[in-house]
């Protein structure tokens, strides 16, 4: 097959590359540049910003699917909001233009249902459990990502065993009281409704669980279908390589078309943080 991977020297992005080239398939890579960080090797990278409509028309034309890693940014502004809906508005138009057979695009865990008929964003214990549950591996990612030495601090605390494996930090909890709106969470949920219900093009939308992060992966993953996936109580997490397989997957095999998916590593448990 003829992919093109959009992000491709972001964390996802490579890292999907890279498995695709490994099965045999020809890449195309795009991303904006502005990282500075190399593509993965045998992967033909273009710098292609998705605002550039004619470019990005142009770059993903003759491919057979295309897959999207493509973020709006970390940050808290408002324009990391903007930035990820209206790219991915313009990411949606370009495929349908261009006739590319099928769009897998990568959003976030914001649009995933946690009971019937409410979001991850709308569940009253966001975002003071969801974040206070999160275990020490993925408290220290997020810590260097943002970056914010409060995650760090609660991963000592649960290190420690100060808080209970499984349990709440309530220090956490409450210095993140009010990180109600996160651009990124909500502009991935409205990334969602430019795909619902539409079927003039074949896609699919991964959601991936609110604990994603690097690893060394299981080797094994499970699916969910607009469900957030639970483990042990707490929402199931997976690293980097296991989501990549269930994307390579997906992307060869196109089972879930219009579908809004997410997925798990099968061995994904708090303790094993510890």
């Amino acid at each position: 097959m003829r992919i093109v991977v959009i992000g491709d020297t972001g964390m996802s992005g490579s890292a999907i590359a890279a498995e695709l080239i490994r099965r045999g398939h020809e890449v195309t890579g795009l991303s904006s540049g502005r990282s500075g960080a190399p593509a993965p090797e045998g992967v033909e990278h273009r710098d292609v910003d998705v605002f550039d409509d004619r470019a990005l028309r142009s770059a993903i034309a003759g491919h057979d699917a295309l897959v999207s890693a493509y973020s709006g940014g970390h940050g808290l502004e408002v324009d990391v909001y903007y930035r990820h809906a209206e790219g991915t508005r313009r990411m949606i138009k370009a495929v349908r233009e261009a006739q590319v057979p099928y769009f897998l695009c990568i959003g976030g865990a914001a649009s995933l249902l946690t009971k019937p008929g409410v979001q991850f964003l709308e569940d009253e214990r966001w975002p003071r459990w969801f974040y206070g549950t999160q275990p020490p591996l993925h408290q220290r990612w997020l810590g260097d990502l943002i970056p914010a030495q409060i995650f760090h601090d609660s991963a000592d605390r649960k290190e420690a065993g100060v808080v209970p494996r499984g349990g709440s930090d309530p220090i956490l909890e409450e210095q993140v009281k009010d990180w109600v709106h996160v651009p990124l969470l909500e502009g991935c949920r409205v990334a969602l409704d430019l795909f619902e219900g539409r079927t003039d093009f074949r896609w699919s939308f991964l959601s991936p669980p609110w604990m994603f992060r690097p690893g060394p992966g299981t080797g094994s993953y499970e699916l969910g279908v607009d469900y957030m996936i639970f483990d042990e109580g707490i929402p199931a997490g997976i690293d980097l390589p296991d989501l990549v397989l269930a994307v390579c997957d997906e992307t060869e095999n196109q089972v879930l078309v219009h579908k809004h998916w997410t997925c798990a590593g099968r061995q994904a448990k708090y303790a094993e943080d510890l």
